[in-house]
């Protein structure tokens, strides 16, 4: 099974430290409950920096779309 980190969204390899959070999905109507779980690196997370000549091209501003009511 593939883990994914909660805060980063990188995967958590084998063997590497991992806290795991559950959570309350639902109450089943015989009292038990059913749970979701989630994972987060133990260590800070490391975004992975791409360099710039890999980046892609998103382009320029374009005035006309304005933001909210400034629209031109």
């Amino acid at each position: 099974m593939i883990l994914l980190c909660e805060r980063c969204c990188a995967p958590i390899g084998d063997g590497e430290p991992v806290l795991r959070l559950a959570h309350v999905d639902a109450a089943l109507p015989d009292g038990s409950l059913r749970w979701v779980h989630s994972y987060v690196h133990t260590r800070p997370c490391v975004a992975e920096a791409v360099p710039d000549h890999e980046r892609p091209d998103t382009g320029t501003w374009d005035p006309a779309r304005g933001i909210g009511r400034f629209r031109g």
